[in-house]
């Protein structure tokens, strides 16, 4: 059995939902979690990342008071479905994606893409270097680099 030697936190949860505002406004009124961060997403970065031709996507950061763990909401504009299951993934914040991915594919493992940089957007997400793969029974994970203005305004 393969032992990982590095450091890898639980970051978020992404959850893909029909209707993001109702959803954004169901967390804080249900549970108290304060919407942060937002965007809507798009491109060739995005694409090739999630392996979504012509992803175009928003998505809310929801913090959970008392916690580093974040929830994603996320809503699917393209390819438009009622809810894309396939997306709702859990995400591990490591400090050397590349070393991971290294060892994932020695061992095998199939990934989404090598890792993608995403770049020129200019926001919180500038700088987010990060890859997808699947668990044995398809449960998608994400990997991404430790980043402190991740999320953040800017």
């Amino acid at each position: 059995m393969f032992v990982f030697l590095f450091t890898m936190k639980l970051n978020h949860i992404t959850l893909v939902v029909e209707d993001i505002e109702k959803s954004k406004q169901f967390y804080k009124e249900t549970l108290g979690f304060e919407p942060g961060f937002g965007k809507e997403i798009s491109g060739e970065q995005y694409s090739k990342v999630t392996g979504y031709s012509g992803l175009k996507l928003r998505f809310v950061v929801l913090k959970i008071p008392n916690s580093d763990v974040i929830i994603e909401l996320a809503q699917f504009i393209n390819p438009k479905q009622n809810i894309n299951k396939d997306f709702r993934h859990i995400a591990f914040e490591v400090n050397d994606v590349n070393e991971i991915y290294a060892k994932l594919k020695g061992l095998r493992v199939e990934t989404v893409s090598e890792p993608v940089t995403i770049s020129g957007e200019g926001d919180g997400l500038d700088g987010k270097k990060f890859f997808y793969f699947n668990d044995l029974d398809g449960n998608l994970i994400e990997i991404f680099n430790k980043n402190k203005d991740l999320y953040s305004s800017q």
